[in-house]
């Protein structure tokens, strides 16, 4: 299997990046990697704000970008591990943290905050 560059992100989620940004793509990867997620079409989005995307995406507010881009498909959304794991860790999580978050080792999230593969 190949690596993705170290914070650069996989699949589709690089694609999200471009559209929405990457807190974004974060934010998705974080809440539903490693799962086909269905994207609503804008139109069903705007008439129901309490969609789960629209809730996650809410501080963002970038759903309805996700959705001009995306909507009406089920994609597969990738963990994105290690640019999850350096996101959090810019964010101030310790190595304990991120490993319980994204159900990794200690050892291995330490390796991914170090940029080791």
């Amino acid at each position: 299997m190949d690596r993705e560059p170290d914070g650069a992100l996989p699949g589709v989620l690089e694609e999200i990046e471009d559209v929405a940004g990457r807190p974004t793509a974060i934010a998705l990867a974080l809440a539903w990697g490693g799962r086909e997620v269905h994207i609503p079409k804008p139109l069903h989005l705007a008439r129901h704000p309490d969609h789960p995307l629209a809730r996650l995406l809410e501080a963002e507010g970038t759903a309805l970008k996700v959705a001009d881009y995306l909507g009406g498909c089920s994609v597969y959304l990738p963990r994105a591990r290690r640019a999850c794991a350096l996101h959090l860790a810019a964010a101030g999580a310790t190595a304990a943290e991120i490993a319980a978050r994204l159900a990794l080792s200690p050892s291995a999230a330490r390796r991914y905050m170090r940029g080791a593969p």
